[in-house]
């Protein structure tokens, strides 16, 4: 078996480093409120006093957290199970750059296996997931792109990213996996406590004051309470491919928007106390007029892997149900590139049967619930919810309904640009790619090159 020397490869999550001075910034920002002197002043005061971090508690204390947020973090995640990757992603107010598996071969990558596991358990789980990898290798072998291939990869693929955060986030992610809702999970678990021991040795004690905002009752447990994944349940249906037809639905709009961007020129740009055009507001530097509109969209049965697309845009409320439910539902996206090649398609619906056939099996003989999220396969689909204002709708569309975004998300976002449109068509008629609005491709030599085809697409 090619992947089982990576079995004993270990997570780690690191702190690789903190902006200089951290302690001493996060003081003075404690003492500027009610001390004499200018920033720098304080701030030189703050690299000599010996109370520094007494303050910083006593502040912290009050509940003004605010100072910490002057704490910066860099942190890695190392050889941890996509699942962890997904978890962490969804905090907003951090950076993240992740290795990508639409162009990096991941054939090699190696899974995560649970500690725990019965001799029985680990060596089927350890035979089904090296058959993804057999299978995600096939299919590129049978001429299905890498960014198609990698949706019959499992969650407990092994990932490498960077994160970047303040340390108000960085409690809000440690206490999260600690002590709210990654608790039960056991990688999410260790790894939270590895980066709560890094982060005591500089501030110690100040997790622990959080804890009881995050802990979870004894019956809060989501394993228990997903009944569909039970040992006890009826079995789950065979996996089969996602519908594609209605994959977007628009919820909820402002009303009257028109009215409302009418308004807006005494606060904002303006000439002669006449508004602007719409498309000359987009190209600004500062579009807040468009932070007044809000928009809810429903969008059914996207993979796992688009999700993720989507969950890197900042400036929204993503609602993600629990990985587990991908698991449960088993249904799964069906890419042309497969669909059309006979011999790819029997590979691809293939890797997820005997995935839902694995699971199956395995609990039988006692596999965790928790641990079902490692069964969960990149092409495995969810509903969500995106709320957005037409800020971030705009620069969502001048990314996504470009044609080098990966293909799913592109059909997405036109979908649900398509449902502005018939919403509002004068309003939302310069939203889309870059290209539209600015008449020039941002990507250089990695353009499209076709420009005028792209622009006709999306002009009303």
């Amino acid at each position: 078996m090619a992947h089982l020397e990576n079995e004993n490869i270990k997570s780690s999550a690191v702190i690789l480093g903190a902006n200089t001075f951290a302690e001493e910034v996060c003081a003075a920002s404690a003492r500027i409120s009610t001390t004499r002197g200018t920033a720098l002043q304080i701030f030189e005061k703050s690299k000599t006093a010996e109370n520094n971090r007494t303050l910083i508690f006593k502040v912290l204390s009050s509940g003004h957290k605010s100072l910490i947020e002057h704490y910066m973090f860099n942190l890695a995640f190392n050889n941890v199970s996509v699942f962890v990757e997904q978890f962490v992603i969804e905090f907003r107010l951090a950076s993240f750059t992740v290795q990508s598996r639409r162009y990096v071969d991941f054939g090699d990558a190696g899974f995560y296996t649970p500690d725990g596991l019965t001799a029985a358990q680990a060596e089927l789980y350890a035979e089904n997931m090296e058959s993804l990898f057999a299978s995600y290798k096939n299919l590129t072998e049978a001429g299905v792109p890498k960014e198609d291939a990698r949706f019959v990869l499992p969650y407990c693929l092994r990932s490498n990213f960077y994160c970047a955060c303040n340390a108000r986030e960085f409690l809000h992610i440690v206490c999260s996996m600690v002590y709210g809702r990654g608790k039960y999970d056991p990688e999410l678990y260790a790894l939270g406590m590895e980066l709560k021991g890094q982060f005591d040795a500089l501030l110690p004690g100040v997790i622990e004051k959080e804890r009881p905002k995050y802990e979870r009752r004894a019956d809060d447990r989501y394993s228990e309470n997903n009944g569909a994944l039970a040992a006890s349940a009826p079995p789950r249906p065979v996996p089969k491919p996602a519908p594609r037809k209605f994959a977007a639905e628009l919820l909820s709009a402002t009303a009257r928007p028109a009215e409302i961007l009418s308004k807006t020129p005494s606060f904002n740009y303006a000439k002669n106390g006449a508004a602007v055009p719409l498309a000359e507001i987009l190209k600004t530097e500062r579009p807040r007029e468009l932070e007044l509109l809000n928009y809810t969209f429903a969008v059914r049965d996207i993979s796992l892997a688009a999700i993720t697309h989507v969950a890197r845009h900042r400036m929204q409320t993503l609602l993600i149900p629990h990985i587990q439910n991908a698991v449960a539902a088993g249904r799964y996206i069906m890419p042309e590139s497969v669909k059309s090649n006979e011999a790819a398609l029997k590979i691809y619906t293939g890797a997820f049967e005997r995935n839902h056939e694995s699971l199956t099996r395995l609990r039988g003989i006692g596999f965790p619930p928790e641990l079902c999220v490692y069964f969960a396969l990149s092409g495995n689909t969810l509903d969500i919810l995106i709320h957005m204002n037409a800020r971030e709708l705009a620069h969502f569309f001048n990314l996504r309904t470009c044609r080098r975004a990966q293909w799913e998300i592109r059909d997405i976002a036109c979908a649900m640009l398509k449902l502005l449109r018939r919403e509002d068509k004068e309003l939302f008629s310069d939203f889309g790619p870059s290209c539209l609005l600015y008449r020039k491709c941002p990507e250089g030599r990695m353009s499209c090159g076709k420009f005028d085809e792209v622009v006709k697409q999306f002009t009303v």
